[in-house]
Formats: C-alpha cells, structure tokens, sequence
C-alpha cells in the first residue's frame, strides 16, 4: 500500500490528496474509511471536487498512517491466511469480511465515533 499523501490547506484544514486511490487499492467502499477515518481523528470532513478527502484540523501524514494500518487490520486484512484479497458485505445490519482466497469469514466491528463534546452556547442569566 502506498503511503498518504496529505497537505495542509490553510491554517485548519489537512487535504488527503491520494484518498480515492487508497480505497480503489484496498476495495472499499469510500464512504465506510473516510467514516473510520473521521471517527478515529475525532474530526469533520467531506470530499472535494477532485475526490480528496479534506478534514478539519491540521495532521499529520503519520496520523494517517497508523489509522490506515489499524483499517487495514480490521476491516481488510483475511485473520486466517493474512491476505488483502477481501470482500466487506453486509447482512442483518453486520459487516462481515469474507476471503476471496481462503474462504473464511469473520463478522467485523461498527465503527464508533470518538468522544464529541457537544458544545452549546449559555442561556442568558445561567
């Protein structure tokens, strides 16, 4: 897998330039990594119209990086012969992964977003 490239856009915004490739490589579909990616980052963030993920906040590629492995090893990668050659289908509100090259088949985790803290402003006299 070929690394991220990410730049920095403006002062609070880090562009995913190869984002489409990523998921192109890894056979996923790109809504299901950019979720996991902006669950794990604990940020927003949406596509472009060149198809680069841009998300709110400055990161670094290495964050990226070791999110994408942790991606890689959940929802991608066979536990039984350690192949990429992978399917994510769901059934019954589940994600499970099956091998193409082994054929065995595991159920795979929700994503679940990080702690957002719901900010509101104060009522007048509080």
């Amino acid at each position: 897998m070929r690394p991220p490239q990410v730049l920095r856009e403006g002062t609070k915004k880090t562009v995913f330039v190869n984002f489409m490739d990523l998921c192109k490589s890894m056979h996923r579909q790109p809504d299901h990594v950019m979720t996991f990616l902006l669950a794990e980052l604990g940020t927003s963030g949406s596509l472009d119209g060149k198809q680069r993920l841009v998300v709110k906040g400055r990161f670094a590629p290495k964050n990226f990086e070791g999110i994408l492995r942790r991606y890689l090893n959940e929802y991608v990668i066979c536990n039984g012969c350690k192949s990429a050659d992978t399917i994510l289908q769901k059934e019954n509100r589940l994600f499970f992964l099956r091998c193409e090259k082994c054929g065995s088949g595991r159920s795979v985790a929700q994503i679940k977003s990080g702690f957002v803290a719901l900010v509101g402003r104060r009522k007048a006299g509080t």
